[in-house]
Order: structure tokens, then sequence, then C-alpha cells
């Protein structure tokens, strides 16, 4: 999960600089504001691992995260936000995030 975490902040941040999204920079700048060694923070210091053991949580999980974006009101539907799944489930869009379905439990 560390390397994962490092990898995908040090994209994000490579991403939002390259689009010049300053305001998220300074989100994450500001996170960081008290950790001598990280310039940014991307993500939460805590990690709670759940089993997936079946269709149902699955489901509920990936419900969830699709969501998020439309409960906080940045998107009134979820596959609306760019960096969603949502998008690959509904509309088979690969452009961005790349699913392997199969393995997922979905039809693909």
């Amino acid at each position: 999960m560390r390397d994962f975490r490092a990898y995908t902040s040090s994209k994000i941040r490579e991403q939002l600089i390259q689009e010049g999204r300053k305001s998220y920079l300074l989100i994450f700048k500001k996170a960081a504001k008290n950790l001598p060694k990280q310039q940014y923070r991307i993500w939460k210091e805590d990690f709670h691992p759940i089993a997936l053991l079946s269709e149902e949580w699955f489901e509920q999980k990936m419900n969830y995260m699709h969501f998020n974006p439309v409960r906080k009101g940045f998107v009134e539907l979820a596959e609306h936000w760019k960096y969603s799944s949502a998008r690959n489930w509904l509309f088979d869009d690969n452009n961005i995030i790349t699913l392997d379905k199969h393995i997922l439990g979905g039809e693909g």
C-alpha cells in the first residue's frame, strides 16, 4: 500500500502541475504543512483494508467511491467526474483509467 500511495501521489501531483490545477495543489500543500519531508499530502494517514468477499460488498464499495463527488456537490452524475471509474462501467471509457472488468467481476 505504501508503494501504491507513493506512486499515485507522484502521478497525481505531476498531472495537477501539468494541468495548472493550482487550487488542488494548494489544498494538498496545506495538508502537508506539518510534515517535514513532504511538500504535498495526497492520501490520508490511516488505512483500513476491507476484504471484498462478495459481489454485494464490491458493488457497495464501488458505488460509495463513484458517488463521493456527487455527494460533495462537484458533479451531478458520477460519470461526470473525470477520474471516476463510473465512466468505465457505464460507457466503457478507458481514456483516463483502464479497468479489467473481467477480473473485477464485470462483463468485460
